[in-house]
């Protein structure tokens, strides 16, 4: 008798350390899908000066790709990253980067040099 129980009781350990062992992490990525860096697209249209969106958002490492439409010709500069692309009425304009520098950068109409809108990036 004393012998079974001394072997229920080592089944019962061993199941136990298997358990702690191979249990799922609970931290995986899959728990937190945002917690790397992202593909994100934004279409944005230029009308009579103004941008829609007028604030885009991103997290350090992402890959952003902004695709530019506008009513009317326009060159545009996105600080900080020190890109500029020049925007034709009709037609689809994208300016791709990745997201390496934190903080608030202006966008704006580099001709006019006039804002017209912001790239949020923040710390991953």
């Amino acid at each position: 008798m004393d012998r079974t129980l001394v072997v229920i009781a080592l089944v019962l350990l061993g199941l136990g350390g298997l358990f702690f062992a191979l249990r799922p992490d609970t931290t995986s990525s899959t728990e937190h899908p945002d917690d790397g860096p992202r593909e994100r697209v934004y279409d944005v249209a230029i009308e009579d000066g103004t941008m829609d969106p007028a604030e885009i958002s991103a997290d350090e490492g992402d890959r952003v790709t902004l695709r530019f439409t506008s009513d009317s010709p326009v060159e545009v500069h996105l600080h900080g990253y020190d890109l500029e692309e020049e925007v034709s009425p009709g037609e689809t304009t994208e300016l791709w980067f990745e997201a390496e520098l934190t903080g608030r950068f202006e966008i704006e109409d580099h001709e006019a040099e006039t804002e017209l809108g912001v790239l949020l990036v923040q710390p991953r």
